[in-house]
């Protein structure tokens, strides 16, 4: 395992860098009750830094503040730019990949839209509805503006991310994309967590 830095983002933001970008650099974001240390993302940065890419797990602002993780990520989006920016500096000319749990898989998706600079994304259990009794299916025409290669993996019994749904969303898509079910819930448990890691690190290592 190789030793993570903690290393500043910013004033309020926390984060820590591993391994070498010989193949490109990472940015790991977690869901909105997760932190960096959530064993699923820690397990695919230390995979992924053993085949040459540097990662960075970060923590929102509202990790720390013990707040809720704001209406459409308002507050949250801009953090992320700025998690990517620092990212940036540590790995020059190397692809840049997003890879996020839930609420971070969202708001990637929000931010990829508008950046042409993002070579891939995985998105672990995206959110297409709340977590409401009568939550509403989210808009995600947005997808369409992605660039990058994609990867989804999804809980069999994820009821933040029902599979007709997410066929649904992923017609949006004009950029490759490659879509994976395991088993267990959002997060997947009780037994898809490792095979969620795995087939994570395998499109990557494939792919960049």
């Amino acid at each position: 395992m190789m030793e993570a830095n903690l290393v500043k983002i910013s004033d309020n933001l926390d984060g820590k860098l591993s391994g070498k970008p010989l193949r490109g650099a990472i940015l790991i974001s977690t869901g909105a009750g997760g932190t960096m240390d959530t064993p699923l993302l820690l397990k695919t940065a230390e995979r992924l830094n053993d085949l040459g890419f540097l990662t960075l797990r970060w923590n929102f602002g509202f990790t720390q503040s013990g707040r809720a993780a704001s209406a459409g990520g308002k507050r949250e989006i801009p953090e992320m730019e700025l998690a990517i920016n620092f990212l940036k500096q540590q790995s020059a000319d190397t692809p840049i990949i997003l890879i996020g749990k839930s609420f971070g898989a969202r708001l990637s998706t929000y931010i990829g839209a508008e950046r042409d600079d993002i070579s891939g994304y995985v998105f672990y259990g995206l959110p297409l509805v709340g977590a409401g009794k009568n939550a509403k299916v989210r808009d995600w025409s947005h997808l369409g503006k992605l660039k990058g290669k994609v990867l989804f993996i999804t809980g069999e019994k994820d009821k933040l991310c029902p599979l007709p749904n997410l066929l649904a969303a992923q017609k949006f898509l004009t950029t490759d994309f490659d879509s994976t079910v395991v088993n267990g819930d959002h997060s997947f448990k009780p037994r898809g967590e490792d095979r969620a890691v795995e087939r994570c690190v395998e499109w990557v290592k494939d792919n960049f």
